[in-house]
């Protein structure tokens, strides 16, 4: 699995270019039904990227939030990045049809 590395410009200032993932997954969600994805071995970070608004849920699986959810354990809204230290498996739901794409990475301190 790739280091996650972001790549300097010509001026020496950090950038948000980084090199491709070598596992990436595409999970095809259909509307209200969740799906479940385990964590590749070695990965500690995860970029997500959707054609639609979807939750995740860490280590469990995710539910559409359909009241309010104020006990803390409320799935996440279309987040972009995540580190994944200790997480085994990634919950996913969406409201409407949608792919998301997951790209894995290893992270050190």
């Amino acid at each position: 699995m790739k280091q996650f590395q972001s790549y300097a410009d010509a001026m020496g200032r950090s950038t948000d270019i980084v090199e491709p993932s070598d596992h990436r997954c595409a999970v095809v969600l259909t509307a209200g039904v969740p799906k479940s994805i385990a964590v590749p071995a070695h990965a500690s970070a995860v970029l997500f990227s959707a054609s639609a608004p979807f939750w995740v849920q860490y280590d469990e699986a995710a539910t559409l939030p359909t009241t309010d959810v104020l006990d803390g354990a409320a799935p996440e809204l279309s987040p972009n990045a995540r580190r994944i230290c200790g997480i085994a498996s990634l919950g996913l739901v969406s409201s409407h049809d949608c792919t998301v794409s997951l790209s894995f990475f290893q992270v050190t301190a």
